[in-house]
């Protein structure tokens, strides 16, 4: 096992970082493209423009500015983040593991990184414990592909981290909290989550993702009787124009995304289904399940709130399949199935 430092640039709890954008967005105010861009708040983008960190050639910025096609924006932004990303001693259920990666099982309630929100007990937390070894106070972060200190609600189950720019950006690094983390599962989504060891597996598995070269099957119990065996799901998924932790089907300003789903077993007042994503955008299969009129049990956020089937939402990232990044074979993970699933399907059984 491989015996990395701990970087110094961890410790810092104030950090800035420059970045540099290329807008693909058309008349689109500035403060509304930087907070979608860089995934802060819309009032922490107005605040980086009020005090001179953000620049545009040719223009004086403002929040209202409308941003072009083609323009170039550039700037720093300074987080206050985590004084460190500590090894914590937390259980994981590994799947496989070799010297290039790791496949966890992830359980319910732990979030994959640290975030504002989260800044310990979290997935980074333990792999740094697990990989550090004794002696050896965590893993290097240096030259892996890095992103800035999500928020809570900013995660894009199943989506590839930004290893490669995405709406034209290219992006510095905004703080260090992901060591290895290609993609991502919700708090209480359970399954397969994989973990690169070095720099050179993390580029390629990202690349993969990003390539739409990873295949992931998902299982989840939905409510009501889908009344198709299997079918597809596509539209333009985006933020919801009033509340800003939802995503939904939008008309405008979205990115594409595509679903694909089979009936697996028809329960009492419920449907068994696996789906598989051919995108991987923010909250996609609960929006697209939720969008036919068929929300994940226990899903408050997409669902009915008035009705609590179940303690979280039963989505479970089940099946992952890859190109190992150095043997170049196919690799299968499969997370067994949980045991509120099994549990909830004896009870609905027909």
């Amino acid at each position: 096992m491989r015996r990395l430092s701990w970087p110094a640039s961890l410790r810092a709890s104030r950090m800035q970082r420059k970045f540099r954008l290329i807008s693909t967005k058309d008349n689109m105010r500035l403060d509304m493209y930087l907070a979608e861009a860089l995934s802060l708040t819309r009032a922490k983008a107005q605040e980086l423009i009020a005090e001179a960190h953000v620049r545009i050639p040719g223009k004086v910025p403002k929040p209202s500015l409308k941003v072009k096609k083609g323009m170039e924006i550039e700037g720093e932004v300074v987080l206050e983040g985590p004084a460190g990303v500590v090894p914590e001693e937390i259980p994981l259920a590994i799947l496989y593991e070799d010297d290039y990666l790791m496949a966890i099982d992830k359980g319910v309630g732990m979030v994959v990184h640290p975030s504002f929100g989260h800044k310990s007990g979290t997935m980074v937390n333990a792999i740094l414990a697990h990989l550090g070894r004794p002696g050896v106070p965590g893993v290097d972060f240096h030259g892996l592909a890095r992103g800035n200190l999500p928020s809570e609600h900013g995660s894009r189950e199943g989506e590839a981290l930004a290893a490669l720019p995405r709406e034209g950006a290219t992006r510095a690094p905004l703080i260090d909290t992901r060591p290895g983390i290609v993609h991502r599962l919700d708090k209480d989504t359970t399954g397969v989550i994989i973990v690169a060891k070095d720099t050179k597996t993390q580029e390629a598995l990202s690349a993969q993702f990003h390539d739409r070269l990873v295949e992931k099957v998902y299982r989840a119990i939905v409510e009501g009787s889908i009344a198709r065996d299997e079918g597809l799901i596509e539209g333009m998924l985006g933020r919801h124009p009033k509340l800003r932790k939802k995503m939904a089907m939008v008309s405008k300003g979205g990115r594409h995304s595509i679903s694909r789903y089979r009936v697996i077993k028809r329960l009492e007042g419920f449907t068994y289904v696996e789906v598989y994503p051919k995108t991987g955008r923010t909250h996609q299969i609960r929006v697209h399940l939720a969008s036919i009129g068929h929300p994940v049990v226990g899903d408050e956020l997409y669902g009915k709130k008035a009705r609590k089937l179940a303690a979280r939402p039963l989505l479970h990232a089940h099946r992952i399949a890859f190109e190992h990044p150095a043997t170049r074979l196919p690799v299968s993970l499969e997370a067994p199935i949980p045991s509120d699933f099994a549990e909830f399907i004896d009870e609905h059984a027909l």
